[in-house]
């Protein structure tokens, strides 16, 4: 029998995915947290409910040793989008804690001494980024992970110490606004092995015992080269 004019034979129709029923939603299914569903990677994930925090830790531990973040999220089954977002986050704050749901996340300040050691290493190298002065304010133990300010923070004080607004600043300012939109709406996170950690992890991800402390071998976010006034003279020049 042939087939129709503009439609396709019928052994090149696709064929239903093996999680997805005819109606077009992913399979419903049952775990202690509450009625969840199978994502494409095969993870189950619940609307509004965060990460359990073995997870947020594996995700962390895994690119500490240098791998990709599209490589966990295969092995973990976890979206992308939700592990790039935790190692931005954990990368800004130190911290692998949720953001709050319905508002904005709470700002880490910096206090007179840490303005004053930010303010040396900007004279110092003036190019220096704010992620970059962050990094050194951790490995010079000027504040630990608890006490160091954002990145967000850090831009601020730059500028209003050094005027201006560059462009790292302006894509700092860009993360933090869509970091706080997506705080206000409730996303849906990926969650693996909700169903087979019944016993052991019951929590729902909303208390962080201990913050796994541990330097990312690469950034997570791309970073514009910035310059000074007296760089982009010498540039000119040449």
């Amino acid at each position: 029998m042939t087939a129709l004019a503009g439609s396709a034979p019928r052994m090149m129709r696709p064929t239903l995915a093996q999680n997805y029923p005819r109606s077009g939603f992913p399979l419903e299914v049952s775990t202690p947290l509450g009625q969840g569903r199978v994502n494409q990677l095969g993870g189950v994930f619940i609307n509004g409910r965060p990460l359990p925090n073995h997870i947020r830790h594996k995700i962390v531990e895994m690119a500490h040793h240098g791998i990709r973040p599209c490589v966990i999220s295969r092995q973990l089954r976890v979206s992308h989008g939700c592990v790039s977002k935790i190692l931005c986050r954990y990368q800004e704050t130190g911290s692998i804690r949720p953001g709050a749901i319905g508002g904005s996340k709470p700002k880490q300040g910096a206090s007179p001494d840490v303005e004053k050691r930010i303010e040396e290493y900007k004279r110092e190298t003036p190019g220096m980024f704010s992620w970059e002065i962050r990094d050194k304010l951790l490995k010079d133990g000027v504040c630990d992970r608890n006490t160091v300010p954002s990145v967000s923070s850090i831009s601020r004080i730059m500028r209003s110490k050094f005027g201006g607004k560059g462009e790292e600043e302006e894509d700092e300012d860009e993360m933090e606004k869509k970091e706080q939109d997506e705080n206000e709406r409730r996303t849906k996170h990926s969650i693996e092995g909700i169903l087979g950690d019944r016993s052991s992890h019951s929590d729902d991800g909303s208390e962080v015992e201990s913050e796994p402390d541990l330097p990312l071998k690469r950034k997570q976010r791309r970073s514009r080269t910035t310059f000074t006034a007296e760089q982009l003279e010498e540039l000119e020049r040449a």
